[in-house]
């Protein structure tokens, strides 16, 4: 199995993300405008409205109780809003020690319990004879793009579903302007996603299978700056920052513009997305 990205990488990118949670949360007195100027709203990104206001709840279970795992789950947020949205019971697997300490830390701050988090290689034989068909609901955001084998991590999420459990994958698009944008913002990242799975033909084809009952699969989102970062002392990141705050004035418009449909398109949506049931 190649992975495009090796655990080095990910202990640097967790412990940045641990970094930061404490340094605390900043606000630069642009974005500190726009919120006084716009509201709350303009926060948050409208891909992350369609996902969890529309798309969500409209395909997932709505039985409390339902246990979750996200493969490579640090730092965690997304596994937590699971739980506070629709009353899953959230698990994470993840081979990063940084991964696994700051995922714990943020479960611990939301009352779950931190051994929870798995700290296990997803992939794993062991990992996955435990853990065959254990969980009613199983995602990945931003994890199978990182392989040149995608079918096989997919393989791999299969084994871990229960009998009629739910599949959700989510990966960005780094393709058409996005791809464009990444490379000026930090071209080194390019190399480390699969880019040929980033066109929605691809993307679905990856899923054609007879056990699968096929929810939905398509782009979704308009286009949003939270696609992108920099390296920590480019000149680019002054930029992208200032690129991320003209971001909440999009934020406000897309909704009133696009309702709960938006604009998808290969050439500007940022993400994905899978959703389908095992028969």
């Amino acid at each position: 199995m190649n992975e495009l990205s090796d655990k080095k990488y990910w202990d640097s990118v967790h412990k940045n993300q641990n970094s930061d949670k404490k340094a605390g949360p900043s606000r630069g007195r642009l974005k500190l405008f726009a919120t006084k100027l716009l509201g709350e709203r303009c926060l948050r990104y409208y891909s992350d409205y369609l996902l969890w206001d529309v798309i969500l709840p409209k395909y997932l279970p709505h039985d409390k109780g339902l246990k979750v795992i996200e493969i490579g789950s640090a730092p965690g947020e997304t596994l937590i809003k699971l739980k506070e949205s629709f009353g899953l019971i959230p698990y994470g697997v993840e081979y990063s020690e940084p991964g696994v300490e700051l995922n714990r830390k943020n479960f611990i701050e939301h009352n779950i319990d931190p051994d929870n988090v798995i700290h296990a290689d997803f992939s794993s034989l062991e990992f996955q004879e435990k853990y065959k068909g254990y969980f009613d609901v199983v995602i990945s955001v931003g994890f199978i793009e990182h392989f040149d084998n995608p079918k096989e991590i997919i393989d791999r999420h299969f084994n871990l579903i229960s009998d009629r459990g739910f599949l959700i994958v989510i990966i960005p698009n780094v393709r058409g302007f996005n791809y464009f944008l990444g490379y000026i913002f930090n071209k080194d990242i390019l190399p480390l996603h699969n880019l040929k799975i980033m066109q929605e033909k691809e993307f679905c084809g990856l899923f054609d299978r007879e056990i699968l009952d096929v929810k939905l699969c398509r782009y979704y989102g308009t286009f949003d700056f939270g696609l992108f970062n920099t390296k920590e002392k480019s000149p680019m990141r002054f930029l992208l920052s200032f690129c991320k705050m003209c971001q909440a004035f999009l934020n406000v418009i897309f909704p009133w513009l696009f309702k709960d449909k938006g604009s998808e398109s290969s050439f500007f949506s940022p993400y994905l997305i899978f959703i389908g049931v095992k028969k």
